[in-house]
């Protein structure tokens, strides 16, 4: 192999496959295929801000751009079907096989709505670009038709993408309100969680923080409580029925369906996670990382890129014949939006919230784009987070200039 190039065939266009394929490009004997079933790379830090009247373009960046001028890396949209380790060789939805040295998966996850009856039919979310100007349609669509607000929105779901999609929402909503000449201003938002606290995966102190917040933005937190159904006109939680036409599910997730269809070819654990050696591997010649792999901080952007410096340099140990080192999992800091200016902070003991985690937060996110596409191209896009962007053309107006978040 030494002789020849090597072929890195990663599956995955989320934080996870494009680090590596990314740290990989600039290394010799290398050549790269990355396959994603989506065009797109998802930055979904940014996914409440699309929702929220902000750029499309902080949350959906195309692939191919973030591999300009690199021409060891190669781009192929396709959706993987089946794997045999055994030959090393992945199976494409159009019938293709691609051959490979080594093979990273990195699928990311599914939304899984429990089998409750109405949800997926009836349901919004922020989980995808696809998804956000599904709901922004809605959310304009019910001012042009109804003339008036909905009479509840409802977010179910208080994990970080409820909390700050919540905190962002009631503002959102009365700027539209105004710019469709709606005069009734009067907006209820109430977050539904089935867990005891919000912001279940912190501490206990960081979800007291963002409680605080939450309520000193009027939005109504619903804790120990669960969906039973939805239709199109109201939702039942635990036998009482809110009016309204607009739920956002931001709960639930499960692991990507392909390794459960193709079990035989890996481990799971009980939540259908692929277990992993200490390298990351299922094989010598095999990775699974981020989302999908049964690690510690499982589900973080920042645990994904983590994982992927590490791959990367494992493979590259492995071409040159180095012994590999295990892979760490070191505490990784959370910053939660709670609304403009406004974060909660946690890292190991250290809490804390307000503007200083709110400029924690802006920073967090210069290093979050420029860790998948360089700093020149993250630093254009972190100057125009403030850009304002609507397809309604009600909302297109020209006295709608100022950013909302």
């Amino acid at each position: 192999m030494k002789n020849r190039t090597a072929h890195v065939v990663i599956v995955g266009g989320g934080f996870a496959g494009v680090k590596v394929a990314r740290e990989l490009s600039d290394e010799g004997g290398v050549h790269v295929t990355l396959i994603s079933d989506q065009d797109d790379f998802r930055y979904s830090p940014a996914l409440y801000r699309t929702a929220t009247g902000h750029s499309a373009r902080e949350s959906s960046i195309p692939i191919r751009s973030l591999f300009t001028n690199k021409e060891t890396v190669s781009f192929k949209k396709g959706k993987l079907v089946s794997i045999d380790r055994s030959k090393q060789t992945l199976k494409l939805e159009s019938g293709e096989h691609v051959e490979y040295d080594y093979c990273v998966l990195a699928l990311g996850v599914v939304t899984s709505y429990f089998g409750v009856r109405g949800l997926e039919k009836h349901s919004f979310s922020i989980k995808s670009p696809q998804a956000v100007i599904e709901l922004k349609h809605h959310l304009h669509q019910q001012l042009i038709d109804d003339k008036t607000l909905d009479q509840n929105y409802v977010i179910v779901g208080a994990g970080a993408t409820g909390v700050e999609l919540a905190c962002a929402l009631g503002q959102y909503l009365d700027r539209i309100r105004k710019a469709h000449n709606i005069h009734h201003g009067k907006v209820t938002i109430e977050i539904i969680e089935a867990a005891p606290r919000v912001l279940p995966a912190l501490s206990e102190r960081a979800s007291k923080l963002a409680l605080q917040r939450l309520r000193k933005l009027r939005i109504k937190v619903m804790l120990g409580s669960h969906v039973k159904a939805e239709t199109d006109k109201s939702l039942n939680v635990d036998g009482r029925s809110i009016p309204t036409h607009t739920v956002i599910w931001t709960a639930g997730i499960s692991n990507n369906p392909f390794f459960k269809s193709n079990e035989k070819q890996f481990a799971l654990d009980d939540k259908g996670k692929v277990i992993v050696d200490e390298f990351l591997r299922v094989d010598e010649h095999c990775f699974v990382i981020g989302d999908n792999a049964a690690v510690p901080h499982n589900g973080l952007a920042l645990s994904a890129i983590r994982n992927a410096r590490y791959t990367s340099d494992a493979i590259m140990r492995g071409l040159e014949g180095k012994k590999l080192k295990p892979a760490k999992y070191p505490d990784s800091a959370m910053v939660v939006p709670l609304g403009i200016n406004q974060a909660v902070f946690q890292w190991k003991n250290l809490v804390f919230s307000g503007v200083l985690g709110g400029l924690l937060r802006i920073a967090a996110d210069l290093v979050g784009y420029g860790d998948i596409m360089g700093w020149k191209k993250a630093l254009a896009i972190w100057l125009q987070r403030d850009n304002y962007e609507e397809a309604c053309p009600v909302c297109r107006a020209p006295r709608i200039t100022k950013s909302i978040a």
